[in-house]
């Protein structure tokens, strides 16, 4: 992680409240991959489908998935519990 988005996360202050960005989010997915690769499940890459969308201002499908933008960076963020609620609904 460079010294920049270091510094980002810091400003942000996401590990006291709880929220991730998308590479968090991603780090925590292949980290999960070896319990849920059996059933055949390509996470990052449904987890990628719906961050673009996300960013592009369309609906998802993934429904448990909530997100909220940063009031100061404009960054999507996903709460911790969301991104585990939505990770034990999808293996």
């Amino acid at each position: 992680m460079g010294v920049r988005s270091q510094l980002k996360r810091e400003l942000m202050n996401l590990d006291a409240t709880g929220l991730m960005t998308a590479d968090d989010v991603r780090m925590h997915l292949m980290q999960s991959k070896e319990r849920v690769q059996q059933k055949g499940v390509n996470l990052v890459a449904r987890f990628n489908a719906h961050h673009n969308k996300v960013l592009a201002g369309l609906p998802s499908h993934e429904k448990g998935l909530e997100h909220q933008q940063h009031k100061l960076f404009k960054e999507v963020l996903y709460p911790r519990t969301a991104v585990q609620i939505w990770l034990s609904k999808v293996h």
